[in-house]
C-alpha cells in the first residue's frame, strides 16, 4: 500500500486529540513527545507544526488545547460525548472519556461515570465494549431478510468500494477459525484500511452463521494487530507504513536525517556527578514526572532529555540533566526502575500479565470418561513423554525438573504450539529459568527480529509466561510447530528472536489439515464433547495413526489440553492402541471397561485432582 502522508498526519492529529484530552489542560508539544502508541518517536518540531495546522487544535498562549472544548462544554450530555467520539475517530476508552468530560465540563470524575454508564445504558449510538465507548457506527446491523436488505440498512447498497473488496476476496480463502482472525486476514490482504461496517460485513460472509456485530468489535479492538484510527481498521502493516511516513516527515522537519547520537546511560549515570549541578525547574520536573507516569512504555532518561528538556546528548548539559533526572525519577514511588536510567509507571503493568490467560488452562470436562491417571501409574513411556522437559507448558498439572543438559544462558530453543500461537505467548519452561534468571520476576523487555522489528514483551516468571508475540508470530510463523531461539541481546533487558524456518514435523500439521482442525475448533466450542471423544475424531481421520506429540498438537490446536491428560486416556482406555509410536483408535471399542490394572489409580474430573 502506498502510504499517503496526509493520511500518516491525520492518525497523529487522532493520537494528539487523545493525550491532551487525557491532560490536566492547554500543553506544550514537548509534552506529548512520549505519548505516542507503540514507542513512536518523533520530534517535538513536526508535533507542534501539526497542532498548529490541525483544525482539532487550537493554541492557548504557546500551549495546545481541543478547539471544540466550548461544544464539549456546553452541549447536551450526548452531545458533548458525540463531539468527543466524532474528533477522536475510534473507540474512546472509558476513563479517558470520562476525564475528558469531568476536566472540560467541571466535575468530579465519579459523577461523569455514572452518566456516562446511564447514558450508555439508555440509549442505542453509544455501546461500552472491550472498556471502550463505541459510537454505533462502527456495528453493523444485523437487519432484514436478506443480503440485499442487510446492505441496505447499513447504508452499504451502491457502495462501489466494498464491491470492489468484496470481489477481492472472493478470489482469495480468507476465512479463518473466527471471525477476528477473518477480519486480519482480509486487512493483510487487502492491504489497505477498511471502514468499520464494510469490514464487519465483509466478515460476516465469512462466518454468517455465528457472527455477532457487538463480539465482533470487540474481538478486534483487543487485537494488537488490528487498529481502529482515522475511522477506520486498520492492518498492523499499514500501521507500521503510517508511521514510517510521520518517521520521515518527522526528519524533515526537524533537519535530522542521520541517527542520534547514541549514549551509554549506565556509564554516564556510574560517573560522579558534575560539580555544577543542573537545574531542574518545577515546570520541568513536573512534566518530566507525568510523562513517565502517564506512558504505557519503559522511558529512558536520554530520550526524556532529548525530547523533553531538549537538549542533545552531545550538549555539555547532558551529563548533568541525566543525574539530575535520575534523582527526580528513582525517588518516585509510582514508578520501577528496569535498569540504570529507564523508568516504567506501575499503572502501566497490565492486569493480564498477573494471571494464565483462560484459554492456556487445559479444558476440564465433568464426563466420565475423560479420567486423568496418577502420573506414577502411568505406563513408563507414556510417563517419560509426559515428563519430557522440552515440551512443558504452563497448568500442565506436573512438576517438571530443570535438566541441566538442556538448559543454557545463552540462548532458548523453543518449539509453539498453536494455543501459544493464537495467545501471543511463550511457556518459560524450567530449562528456560536459568536464561532468563537475570530478570525481575515481573519485568517488560524488548526483543527484537532482524533489523528493523522490535516487540514489547512482559515477562511474568512466577506464572511461567511471556506475553506479547502475537504480532510476530503471525507475521513470521506457521501457526503450529514452529521452532525458534531467543538469545540474548546486547543491552539489558534486551533479547533477539532467531527463526529459519524450521518446524518440529510432528507438532507441525500442514495447512489443510490446520484449516480442518480451526474448523473443527469453532464447533467445538458451541457443542459439548469429551476429551476422549474428541481424541478419537481425530486419530480415526487418520489411517496411519499419530504419535503422542502429533495427537498433542492436533488437540491443542482445536482444544488445549495437556499432556498428562492425553497420557492417562491413551493408557486406560480400551479403544486406543500404540504400535511403533504411533497411536490409533477403534470407535467401537468406546464403550468398553478401561484398564483393570489402572482403575485405582484413576482421579476423575469431579474429585477436582488437575
Amino acid at each position: 500500500m502506498a502510504t499517503d502522508r496526509d493520511l500518516a498526519l491525520r492518525y497523529l492529529g487522532d493520537c494528539l486529540y487523545g493525550a491532551i484530552l487525557g491532560q490536566a489542560g492547554a500543553v506544550r508539544p514537548s509534552d506529548l513527545v512520549r505519548s505516542l502508541p507503540r514507542g513512536m518517536r518523533l520530534s517535538v518540531a513536526l508535533i507542534r507544526q501539526l497542532l498548529g495546522e490541525d483544525p482539532r487544535f487550537e493554541e492557548v498562549g504557546g500551549r495546545f488545547e481541543i478547539a471544540n472544548r466550548r461544544a464539549v462544554k456546553t452541549r447536551p450530555f450526548g452531545g458533548a460525548v458525540a463531539a468527543l467520539l466524532e474528533a477522536y475517530e475510534r473507540p474512546m476508552p472509558i476513563p479517558l472519556m470520562v476525564t475528558a468530560l469531568a476536566r472540560i465540563r467541571g466535575g468530579s470524575p465519579g459523577s461523569f461515570g455514572d452518566l456516562l454508564d446511564k447514558y450508555e445504558a439508555s440509549r442505542d449510538d453509544v455501546r461500552y465494549v472491550a472498556e471502550q465507548a463505541v459510537h454505533s457506527d462502527w456495528f453493523l446491523s444485523l437487519v432484514g431478510e436478506d443480503e440485499q436488505q442487510l446492505l441496505f440498512f447499513n447504508s452499504l447498497d451502491g457502495d462501489e468500494d466494498l464491491e470492489q473488496m468484496r470481489q477481492e476476496c472472493e478470489k482469495r480463502e480468507l476465512r479463518k477459525r473466527d471471525p477476528g482472525l477473518t477480519a486480519v486476514n482480509i486487512l493483510g490482504e487487502l492491504d489497505r484500511p477498511i471502514g468499520p461496517r464494510q469490514l464487519a460485513f465483509l466478515t460476516w460472509l465469512h462466518h454468517p452463521q455465528i457472527f455477532d456485530p457487538v463480539e465482533f468489535v470487540e474481538q478486534a479492538l483487543e487485537r494488537d494487530d488490528v487498529i481502529a484510527a482515522c475511522g477506520m481498521w486498520f492492518g498492523e502493516g499499514m500501521i507500521e507504513a503510517l508511521h514510517g511516513q510521520l518517521q520521515e516527515a518527522s526528519d524533515e522537519v526537524a533537519g535530522e536525517t542521520e541517527e542520534s547520537v547514541r549514549v551509554d546511560l549506565a556509564e554516564i549515570l556510574a560517573q560522579e556527578p558534575p560539580s555544577t549541578p543542573f537545574k531542574l525547574d518545577p515546570e520541568a520536573r513536573a512534566t518530566i514526572v507525568s510523562v513517565v507516569s502517564g506512558a504505557q512504555v519503559p522511558m529512558g532518561i536520554d530520550e526524556l532529555i532529548v525530547d523533553v528538556l531538549e537538549i542533545a546528548p552531545d550538549n555539555k548539559r547532558f551529563t548533568s540533566a541525566a543525574h539530575a533526572l535520575e534523582g527526580v525519577l528513582s525517588d518516585d514511588e509510582g514508578l520501577i526502575q528496569l535498569s540504570p536510567g529507564r523508568y516504567l509507571s506501575r499503572q502501566a503493568i497490565p492486569d493480564w500479565v498477573h494471571d494464565v490467560p483462560e484459554p492456556l488452562m487445559p479444558t476440564v470436562t465433568m464426563a466420565d470418561e475423560d479420567v486423568l491417571i496418577e502420573l506414577d501409574a502411568l505406563p513408563d513411556e507414556l510417563r517419560t513423554q509426559v515428563l519430557d522437559p522440552v515440551y512443558e507448558d504452563v497448568a500442565a498439572g506436573v512438576s517438571i525438573e530443570p535438566d541441566d543438559e538442556l538448559a543454557s544462558e545463552e540462548s532458548v530453543d523453543y518449539p509453539l504450539l498453536h494455543h501459544h500461537y493464537v495467545m501471543g505467548t511463550m511457556a518459560i519452561r524450567a530449562i528456560d529459568r536459568r536464561f532468563f534468571s537475570s530478570e525481575p520476576p515481573l519485568s517488560l523487555v524488548v526483543v527484537r527480529y532482524a533489523e528493523s522489528e522490535a516487540y514489547p514483551v512482559w515477562l511474568n516468571a512466577d506464572i511461567g509466561l511471556l506475553f506479547g508475540f502475537s504480532r510476530w508470530y503471525q507475521r513470521h510463523l506457521p501457526p503450529s510447530g514452529a521452532v525458534f531461539r531467543i538469545a540474548r541481546g546486547d543491552a539489558a533487558e534486551s533479547y533477539v528472536l532467531e527463526y529459519d524456518g524450521a518446524t518440529e514435523e510432528e507438532l507441525a500439521p500442514d495447512e489443510e489439515r490446520m484449516a480442518l482442525l480451526e474448523r473443527k475448533r469453532e464447533r467445538v466450542s458451541h457443542r459439548p464433547i469429551s476429551i476422549r471423544d474428541l481424541m478419537v475424531e481425530l486419530l480415526d481421520e487418520r489411517d496411519e495413526g499419530l504419535s503422542l506429540n502429533a495427537l498433542w498438537a492436533e488437540m491443542n490446536a482445536v482444544r488445549r489440553t495437556s499432556r498428562w491428560q492425553l497420557a492417562s486416556l491413551l493408557a486406560y482406555d480400551a479403544c486406543f492402541s500404540e504400535s511403533d509410536g504411533r497411536w490409533t483408535a477403534d470407535r467401537a471399542m468406546t464403550g468398553e471397561p478401561g484398564d483393570a490394572a489402572l482403575a485405582e489409580a484413576v482421579i476423575r474430573p469431579a474429585d477436582g485432582a488437575r
